[in-house]
């Protein structure tokens, strides 16, 4: 009987600034590998994991005018710690794209 390898997740590299809501969501669309990555970063930092919530900042940060079209506030922009709320909402509201490219494997 053979055992099934764990398929080792690729790390994109990481942005010179974070990515806008829209070019995240495009690369989300465009690059499942990308979607499944930062899908993983997400879960993790909704389970109060703060390198994976630092992670996630990194490469993702909504444009104010995003958020204002989206009618979110705009302290998403400033949440850093994993146990806010605003900081967990802002990690959602990219992960709701994710899905897009995981389901579709």
């Amino acid at each position: 009987m053979s055992k099934k390898r764990k398929k080792k997740r690729k790390i994109p590299p990481k942005p010179n600034k974070p990515y806008s809501f829209q070019e995240a969501v495009d690369i989300i669309l465009d690059d499942a590998d990308f979607a499944e990555f930062i899908h993983g970063e997400i879960l993790k930092a909704r389970d109060g994991n703060q390198i994976a919530a630092d992670t996630v900042s990194e490469y993702f940060r909504p444009l104010p005018e995003e958020l204002k079209a989206l009618k979110l506030p705009q302290e998403l922009l400033d949440q850093k710690d994993v146990n806010s709320k605003l900081c967990t909402t802002g990690h959602m509201l990219l992960d709701f794209a994710t899905p897009a490219q995981i389901w579709s494997k």
